[in-house]
Formats: structure tokens, sequence, C-alpha cells
């Protein structure tokens, strides 16, 4: 017998509704990302016309951008400055608070172990990369 993948509640009730045809919850999530992905492609052309590595990234809460951040390992001269921490700061400033529990990362790349553990700790969700704001699920927030 085939293995069957682990899926959360959400995704197993969005593959169903899907596989019935009552609504593409994956279609609209993706579409939705990728206006997010825009916004992360724009700081991390903003990072490359300041100097910096292309890397740029939103962190996204009920629909709504709520931080963002653009390489600044370079410009800041600071090695812990990637986009997606930056990002997680910005948002812990703009919320008040250091747990972000349901927010999405949208970046440009993957991000590192390094950060991926900060997401991790932070309460991001998931993480969605790239120009599509593909699902790359959420982040690994043990040590490697």
């Amino acid at each position: 017998m085939a293995s069957v993948p682990h899926l959360t509640r959400r995704q197993g009730l969005a593959a169903a509704a899907s596989w019935f045809g009552l609504f593409d919850v994956n279609r609209r999530a993706q579409a939705h990302s990728e206006v997010f992905a825009v916004e992360a492609a724009r700081l991390r052309d903003a990072a490359v016309a300041a100097g910096d590595q292309p890397y740029g990234a939103v962190v996204v809460l009920d629909g709504r951008i709520i931080g963002s951040g653009r390489s600044r390992v370079i410009t800041d001269r600071n090695p812990d400055a990637h986009a997606e921490r930056i990002a997680v700061w910005d948002a812990q400033r703009q919320m008040g608070r250091e747990d972000l529990s349901g927010a999405v990362i949208v970046a440009t790349s993957i991000p590192c172990a390094v950060c991926q553990r900060a997401l991790s700790r932070a309460g991001i969700s998931s993480m969605r990369v790239g120009p599509e704001g593909r699902d790359h699920g959420a982040p690994r927030g043990a040590n490697p």
C-alpha cells in the first residue's frame, strides 16, 4: 500500500474542496502570494540598487504586510542582516510583540537554515518563495 503524505487539517480540507470542485483554495492562495512576491522582488531590487545582496522578503498576516526587509549584509556590515530576519524584526516592531504566530513569510529565495530557525522561533507558519510565491512549508526550527 502506498504511503499517504501527512496533511494538516487545512491542507486536507483544501485538497478535498479542490477535488470536488467546490473552490480552488490552492489557486487563490497562490494568486494572493504572487501579489506579495512582487513586493519582495521590489525589495530585492532595492537591495541590489543599494549595493547589497539580491534578497527581499515580506511578512504577511491576515492578508496584509506587517513587516518588510531587504538584504543589508553588505551595507550594514552585519552578517545577520538577511532580508528574512530584517522583515521579521520589522514585523515584531510594527506589531509590538515577538510572537508572529500564523504569519507567513514571502521571500525571493529559500531562507538559509539560520533564518529558518529565527522564523520558527518567531512563530512564522509557512514560507512562500520566488516570483510565484510557491509554498515551501513551515520553517525548520531544529538545528540541522
